[in-house]
């Protein structure tokens, strides 16, 4: 008698393991569906209105925030801590003549 109860038991305990299992899989797979719904709505939107959907310019501001604190930055401005500025121009430094007048006289340039 005890192994005809622990047969049904162990029975029993597979079918409930199994149904939870697909209640988990038919979960999952809701959440993703809908999350794959949402996403092309999003881009359809953003297609029909041509401007980019909100979570990618808010992910882009915070990557271009967090960029100087990314990795190997603090080496690269250490080695960049001079660097060669070619908006600079040394040019060599002449005296203006003074401009004459309609009656002749001189007259100062300004």
């Amino acid at each position: 008698m005890n192994l005809i109860s622990d047969l049904i038991s162990r029975i029993l305990r597979t079918l409930i393991k199994l149904a939870f299992l697909v209640f988990t899989a038919m979960f999952v797979l809701t959440v993703l569906a809908i999350g794959i719904t949402v996403a092309l709505l999003t881009v359809l939107w953003s297609l029909l209105t041509g401007r980019k959907p909100a979570l990618v310019t808010n992910f882009t501001r915070f990557r271009q925030a967090a960029q100087p604190f990314a990795p190997g930055t603090w080496a690269r401005q250490a080695t960049n801590a001079n660097p060669v500025d070619t908006d600079i121009v040394d040019v060599q430094a002449r005296e203006v003549p003074a401009a004459l007048g309609a009656n002749g006289q001189t007259k100062q340039v300004e």
